[in-house]
């Protein structure tokens, strides 16, 4: 009796001792990648389908696939220091580091791959030199930022600054020292 219930307790424990994972990919597939692929092209070169498909619609598709990298065990020299190995036959494959985009255009080519779904209409964000995000300022030739907010316009009546121009008439006395006489209007 002892003997099955040991049998079922170690049937229970290793079989649930199993663990699962999702699909993923790494490098190898990675590189393999080129513009212009077909889906089945891209089929072929990848260990099985995406994860998931984020979206679709009459212009493009995406699929998803998870990627992970790969350990290899390192050894140890004389010293007992670690040795970095490149290749190894003791692997471990990471957990999952990013999620790879892969976009398909209406014939079904591959259009772009990333870390994130290609939209042809999204401007990566930058921050100008007045440390505007996506601001039109620019450094000119002496080397100051030149912006919106501090380009004078002497032509606007809310600039805070302006042009003062005066004509002075006067003489210069013995000591070199310049008389100016007020208006002399009648």
């Amino acid at each position: 009796m002892k003997k099955i219930i040991l049998i079922n307790i170690l049937f229970v424990f290793f079989s649930c001792s199993s663990s699962w994972n999702s699909p993923f990919i790494n490098s190898k597939e990675i590189v393999l990648l080129e513009f212009g692929m077909s889906k089945s092209d891209v089929l072929k070169i990848m260990p099985g389908p995406p994860l998931y498909v984020e979206s679709g619609n009459s212009e493009t598709s995406v699929w998803v696939y998870n990627v992970r990298t790969i350990k290899v065990k390192s050894a140890k020299n004389i010293k007992g220091t670690l040795v970095p190995q490149k290749n190894s036959k003791k692997l471990r494959h990471q957990s999952k580091i990013d999620d790879l985009y892969l976009t398909f255009d209406l014939q079904d080519k591959l259009l772009a791959w990333g870390n994130k779904a290609y939209d042809p209409n999204y401007v990566e964000p930058y921050y100008d030199c007045a440390d505007i995000c996506n601001g039109n300022a620019y450094i000119d030739e002496c080397g100051i930022c030149i912006s919106a907010s501090n380009k004078v316009d002497n032509n606007s009546e809310n600039s805070d600054s302006f042009k003062l121009e005066l004509n002075i008439e006067g003489t210069k006395n013995s000591d070199g020292n310049l008389i100016i006489k007020g208006n002399q209007n009648d």
